[in-house]
């Protein structure tokens, strides 16, 4: 049975998909090659004391610690605690899980065990009172049960959907640490203070104690190896082997220890108080790791290895840790001069001569570092290239000069004896023997026997003095790269030719050439990659990533790849990819980005400067973290197609579920926000996006990498946001996933609505038109009235003209025959007539005017307006006749058409005395008042005149109309106050009776609002 345990655990090993089946990890290797990143607060944790980290089947990092629990995209960290669940009662957590069926839980300090599932978080036996608030392990067995280890209550599973207390003597009352399941189906059980039990059928089998051998009894860690079951305790790491026995790792006692991880390697990772450790059992062998990159490896809660074959360590100390075995080695101090690296020069002899900004050269055996120092000051402006010559000597280019060194003897060659500038950048020996030194403010000079034989510049071959670089080709030929002056060819009889970019080449770098066959190459410049065909440059078109890169140097590795240096790390181009784009089978070149996260001190490469292809196919690097070294056979892609993942969907600040079939938006929403993420952890910052809506983007996106998308105002419909992902090496999942949803429409937005306002529609048009035909059948009546009232007005304005002109036709002849003493009799009757006649054109003149001009409002004077009224008749018969009294009891300012106010007051007053009849009353009386009304001032004239028939009425209103024969006038006057008053939004009423009097009331509109309005 202990045979098969051992076999079991190596099948294990080999069937688990979580670990990669490369060289990643060999125990044989240094554990220091290894590259780290750290996540702490300052990148969105809720807290830097972290308690466990755990991949699901998703590929989303779950994080606990005492301040939350914490999701982990690559993308962005979710933090939940009280503060948005309300489920919890504390924020301490200690550890999480996955069922086979995809089912998270979480095991809590003081809330109790939690489940998340389907996007929502929930407590699990919520009905259970006397279930434990925490939960410091968990386990789900290959029979699915959920095990949960407790503090102080022992052992309890979950068994559809109910937890149970599992009853084991010894164990009840324990704090449980930790809880693995074996390949033979037992339960092991870690205990604080109880030791390690062992359970077969929820039955104990075996406890083992310090009494067994066991070096503490406080145990915090369980792995499965092909050595046994491995054990951490407090005081060290101990194994109990395939035989039975417990084994204890000498280097690893008195250690505590605090988690454990086993490889594909069979080595145990340890987590440690001081740092981690790896043990290797078939190697014996343990390293240690306990800093990397200022990080200190203290205090680890956790180890997992994800599905990229990176290892995290969660810590309660330093956060979150990720690690990589890097794929380069870097030189760097304390051993080399500086961490600022100009050159790397392979010489001759095999040894690497390294310039820094340092008084001396490093130089390295591929083994050690020592130094070869320097006579001349350099006053701080570094080694900027470097040729050591087959006699020994050396050649410096430095921002003082060329510097000779041949043993202790240091010569410099400046402006003081011949050059033409101080300040050298590059120095070749070409196959003649003649050297080339480029300088940045002298040009090219050609040296040789320790003289000038010619300086190339502005005035000889070249468009520039700024040299950057220069190359012979395999023929012979020279190749000059320049600041601003394009590229120059240098033939091998003299002949110069320079090429440009663009007309006007200024502000473009040529930094270095490397020569792909003798008459085409390979540029790097400020502005890119470019490529020379022997006749024309032109710009490489490289997949952007849309960050800013300047390229410096390009080495060949002779096998599959190019390596181009950057600001922003190394770029590995595959050769065939570049045939591909060479013979255009591809628009665009594709590359992969190496930085710190495979392994670099630091992503920027130094700037202009020439980086090494050594005799032993490794790469060279200067860069601001000192010689970044390469083994291309060591360069591996993350060829792990990624995962996509939709995280969340939030419309209105209303939270979706992004796993739903299809979601339903209720109408009116505005905001439509979506998170996705790519499950790679190995350079998230690098990961890439495209998404499109479908039913409002046409086209994909361009790649991005923010993994954040919002859109507004999405008119009602189908819809599906899908999004595609790739990761730092560029391998893309282009299935990815996707999130269906329908926004409803507002009920005006449906058909049935449209229905309605087409229904609507028709029937206004029906009612417009019968209303139409309506308006024309009132026209017809009001036409027919007009024409009547025309008829008969023409009819009463020829009998009421030619009535007085017959008089007065008839008064004339009268008078001519009749006596002369009569004829003074006859004139007054004529000029009653000529009155009449001009009382009627007046009257027709208002009726006019009332008709045909518009409403001219402004403030009334009452009082003077009905003081011009009374003067205009008291010259009448019966004005004196008669006593009249005005009351004037308004108190607002009132508004209103002063010019047909007056008609109205005129006829009405001048009607109260003319038909008057004083001489058969005692005492003949007229009253007007004028006082507040409502809507304005109300006007009341009163007599105690004759006094109208009711048979009358209200045809006294009406035109022409009279009451009786012996009135006189033109039986206008009423008529045209009930026109005026219409036209002035005004009222008459009449009130009489024989014999009595009559009472006509007015009431008035202030007409204040129109006043203000034509002001």
């Amino acid at each position: 049975m202990r045979i098969l345990f051992g076999v079991l655990c190596l099948g294990f090993f080999l069937i688990n998909d979580s670990y990669s089946q490369d060289d990643s990890y060999d125990p044989k290797k240094d554990i220091q090659n290894i590259s780290l990143s750290q996540w702490t607060t300052d990148d969105g944790l809720s807290s830097n004391n972290v308690t466990s980290v755990f991949q699901d089947s998703r590929g989303l990092l779950w994080i606990t610690s005492f301040n939350g629990i914490m999701i982990f995209d690559g993308e962005r960290i979710e933090i939940f605690d009280i503060n948005n669940l309300s489920i919890l009662e504390t924020d301490g957590f200690y550890t999480t899980v996955e069922t086979k069926q995809g089912v998270i839980y979480i095991g809590s300090q003081g809330s109790g065990l939690v489940r998340y599932q389907n996007g929502e978080f929930e407590l699990v036996g919520v009905n259970q009172p006397n279930l434990p608030k925490s939960f410091p392990s968990l386990c789900v067995g290959s029979n699915g049960i959920l095990y949960a280890g407790s503090d102080n209550q022992g052992l309890f599973k979950l068994e559809n959907d109910e937890v149970k207390k599992i009853n084991v003597q010894g164990l009840n009352k324990s704090t449980i640490t930790r809880i693995i399941e074996d390949e033979e189906g037992k339960i092991w059980v870690a205990t604080e203070g109880q030791g390690l039990f062992c359970l077969v059928d929820e039955k104990l089998e075996k406890q083992f104690t310090v009494e067994d051998g066991l070096l503490d009894n406080y145990i915090e860690g369980l792995a499965c190896s092909i050595d046994g079951l491995m054990i951490a305790s407090t005081n060290g790491l101990q194994y109990i082997d395939t035989e039975g026995s417990l084994q204890t790792v000498d280097e690893l006692r008195n250690i505590y220890i605090n988690s454990l991880l086993v490889d594909e390697w069979n080595s145990v990772w340890v987590g440690t108080e001081i740092g981690l450790a790896r043990w290797n059992k078939a190697q014996d062998r343990t390293d240690w790791l306990l800093e990397k990159g200022g990080v200190d490896l203290v205090r680890i809660s956790s180890l997992i290895k994800d599905k990229e074959n990176s290892l995290w360590l969660s810590s309660s100390r330093t956060g979150l840790i990720r690690l990589k075995e890097s794929m380069m080695k870097n030189l760097s101090e304390p051993n080399l001069s500086s961490d600022r690296v100009n050159i790397v020069h392979q010489s001759w002899d095999g040894s690497f001569y390294i310039g820094t900004d340092q008084n001396n050269i490093d130089v390295w055996n591929g083994q050690t570092l020592s130094k070869l120092p320097l006579s001349t000051n350099l006053r701080g402006n570094g080694i900027r290239d470097i040729y050591h010559d087959s006699d020994g000597s050396f050649w410096l280019a430095t921002y003082i000069g060329m510097i000779y060194k041949k043993g202790k003897e240091e010569k410099v060659y400046s402006t003081e004896n011949g050059m033409p500038a101080n300040n050298f950048r590059t120095v070749l020996k070409d196959r003649e023997g003649v050297f080339w030194f480029g300088s940045r403010s002298g040009g090219l000079i050609k040296f040789k026997d320790g003289s000038i034989q010619e300086v190339l510049n502005k005035d000889n071959k070249l468009q520039s003095d700024f040299v950057f670089s220069v190359t012979e080709s395999a023929e012979g030929r020279m190749y000059i790269g320049t600041h601003s002056g394009g590229l120059t060819v240098i033939e091998t009889d003299g002949r110069a030719t320079t090429y440009n970019l663009k007309d006007d080449d200024s502000g473009i770098l040529l930094f270095n050439i490397d020569m792909l066959t003798d008459r085409t190459a390979l540029i790097t410049a400020n502005i890119g990659l470019i490529y020379f065909d022997g006749e024309k440059l032109t710009l490489v078109d490289l997949v952007s990533d849309r960050r800013s890169k300047t390229y410096f140097d390009l080495v060949d590795d002779k096998k599959g790849s190019l390596w181009v240096t950057s600001n922003l790390g190394i770029l590995q181009i595959s050769k065939s990819n570049w045939r591909k784009y060479l013979n255009r089978e591809i628009e665009q070149l594709p590359y992969q980005l190496l930085d710190e996260n495979n392994g670099m001190n630091n992503r920027e490469c130094t700037g202009a400067t020439r980086s090494l292809g050594s005799d032993e196919g490794e790469i060279l690097v200067p860069t601001l973290g000192g010689v970044c070294i390469i083994n291309p056979e060591k360069v591996r892609e993350n060829g792990i197609i990624p995962e996509v993942r939709i995280r969340n969907v939030v419309v209105d600040n209303q939270s979706f579920n992004p796993e739903a079939p299809e979601a339903i938006i209720e109408a009116g929403a505005l905001r439509y926000i979506f998170d996705f993420a790519v499950m790679s952890y190995t350079a998230p910052e690098r990961n890439q996006f495209r998404y499109k809506l479908e039913g409002f983007d046409k086209d994909w996106s361009e790649s991005d990498y923010i993994g954040s998308v919002e859109y507004t105002n999405l008119r009602p419909g189908k819809y599906t946001f899908k999004v595609i992902g790739a990761n730092e090496s560029n391998i893309w999942n282009t299935e990815g996933t996707s999130f269906a949803f329908i926004v409803k429409p507002f009920f005006y937005q449906t058909f049935w609505f449209y229905l309605l306002i087409l229904v609507c529609i028709v029937v206004v048009f029906i009612i417009i038109y019968q209303w139409r035909i309506s308006f024309i059948n009132r026209q017809n009546v009001e036409l027919k009235k007009v024409n009547a009232e025309l008829d008969r007005f023409v009819y009463s304005a020829s009998h009421e003209i030619r009535s007085p002109l017959s008089s007065i036709l008839g008064l004339i002849n009268l008078a001519r025959m009749g006596d002369a003493e009569k004829r003074m009799d006859y004139f007054d009757h004529i000029e009653k007539s000529v009155n009449r006649l001009d009382e009627f054109i007046h009257d027709i003149v208002d009726y006019s005017r009332n008709a045909r001009l518009g409403i001219e409002v402004d403030k009334i004077d009452f009082e003077s307006m009905v003081s011009d009224i009374i003067d205009d008749i008291s010259h009448t018969q019966n004005f004196s006749k008669i006593e009249h009294s005005l009351n004037y009891d308004y108190t607002k300012a009132f508004y209103s058409d002063p010019k047909r106010l007056k008609i109205v007051l005129s006829n009405i007053i001048t009607n109260a005395f003319k038909h008057h009849r004083p001489d058969k009353v005692d005492q003949a009386i007229v009253n007007l008042s004028i006082t507040d009304h409502a809507t304005g001032v109300k006007v009341v004239v009163k007599d105690n005149g004759p006094g109208i028939d009711k048979k009358h009425g209200k045809k006294v209103f009406n035109m022409f109309y009279r009451g009786t024969s012996s009135t006189e006038g033109s039986g206008l006057g009423l008529y045209i106050v009930e026109e005026t008053l219409d036209k002035i939004q005004g009222g008459i009423d009449v009130q009489t009776v024989v014999g009595e009097g009559s009472v006509f009331t007015i009431i008035l509109k202030n007409l204040e609002v129109m006043y203000k309005k034509l002001d």
